[in-house]
């Protein structure tokens, strides 16, 4: 930000070379234009400065450098930064509680005409209207950037999340199947194909999507295990279920997560009810509304049923399939994707917004 604030030392490097191109005037009065030449461009570089160092406590593991970097993040923005350095900034005040500071910042952002800077602002400032619970909101603005021409992976997240959020899932749909075989290649586009199936029924593809994705990336956030879980509980594998579930009970939750503690283990507790097991299957099951509703963060509404024996393996439910033995293996319905587990660049920025 601060467009113009190279200005006075431009204007004083320039004075600094008329003045040793121009006879008559005092000897001292090139060096010095010259020193406060310099001394302005340290002073409005500072802002860079800062953002570096911002930049590299945040990368930090340890939870004070990252409150640090939070803090020099703002140090940098008041100092002064350029239009791409100002959409991070503001993005890391927006997961850090500045959220109106954050907007702010990216609204003005937002509407400039390189979309270079739009694109990332608009994607940048949907979280903004995403954390109110504004789905359409921040669904309008990730669409304005892809109109805009903006493409990123980013983007594509951001927008799969508050689809599913907004109960659009057929705009969810349609979205990864425009990404395609390019959008398999993170944990959390994995976990959004896993879900998609679950929508679609083919929860054999779903599991095997899952499988690998619990298995070989090991994610760090509760997501895929709770998804998991839910793929167990249609097949009425309590066992696996609950595991997947104390998994996630294991992992961080981020202030805007759908997921929190509280939710997991009230699932667990539901699960190991012998009153209460077989209703809360049935109702999490019963539609897309219901799978939704909880890959949302709620659970459905139950009533106590009589006392059923709890075992590992419920009867009455499908058989599970071994989902290790269809990992990189297509169903019928399903297009053929490869899946990368690997962490891209956007990846890291999706995990900061998912974990403490």
């Amino acid at each position: 930000m601060r467009k113009y604030r190279f200005i006075p030392g431009a204007a004083a490097l320039t004075v600094a070379l008329i003045t040793m191109m121009t006879g008559g005037v005092p000897e001292w009065v090139s060096p010095a234009a010259l020193l406060i030449s310099a001394l302005l461009f340290i002073f409005e570089s500072r802002g860079t400065v800062y953002f570096n160092k911002a930049v590299k406590a945040i990368n930090s593991p340890e939870s004070a450098k990252k409150e640090e970097g939070v803090v020099l993040m703002g140090k940098a923005l008041n100092a002064g930064l350029s239009n791409e350095n100002a959409v991070v900034a503001a993005a890391v005040l927006l997961q850090n509680s500045q959220e109106d500071r954050a907007r702010e910042i990216l609204e003005p952002l937002s509407k400039k005409d390189d979309r270079k800077i739009a694109g990332p602002a608009l994607t940048s400032l949907s979280m903004y209207y995403w954390t109110r619970k504004d789905y359409d909101k921040a669904i309008e603005l990730c669409e304005k950037a892809k109109d805009l021409g903006f493409v990123s992976r980013n983007l594509c997240i951001n927008l799969l999340t508050y689809y599913l959020a907004a109960g659009k899932t057929k705009e969810f749909s349609n979205l990864l199947s425009e990404m395609g075989t390019s959008g398999a290649s993170s944990p959390a586009v994995v976990d959004f194909l896993a879900i998609n199936e679950m929508l679609h029924g083919n929860w054999k593809q779903a599991g095997a999507y899952l499988e690998a994705l619990c298995t070989e990336a090991d994610p760090g956030f509760p997501d895929a295990y709770i998804h998991f879980a839910q793929v167990h509980m249609h097949y009425g594998n309590l066992k696996n279920a609950k595991l997947m579930l104390e998994k996630a009970l294991r992992m961080d939750y981020a202030r805007y997560s759908p997921y929190t503690k509280e939710m997991v283990s009230e699932m667990i507790t539901l699960l190991s009810d012998e009153y209460k097991c077989i209703p809360f299957l049935k109702a999490a099951d019963r539609d897309n509304k219901a799978i939704l509703r909880i890959i949302n963060g709620e659970l459905p509404q139950i009533e106590a049923a009589e006392a059923e024996r709890l075992q590992d393996i419920l009867p009455g439910f499908p058989e599970e399939p071994d989902f290790s033995a269809v990992v990189g293996k297509s169903d019928d319905t399903d297009d053929e994707r490869e899946m990368n587990t690997d962490l891209s660049e956007a990846d890291e920025r999706w995990l900061e917004r998912h974990q403490d």
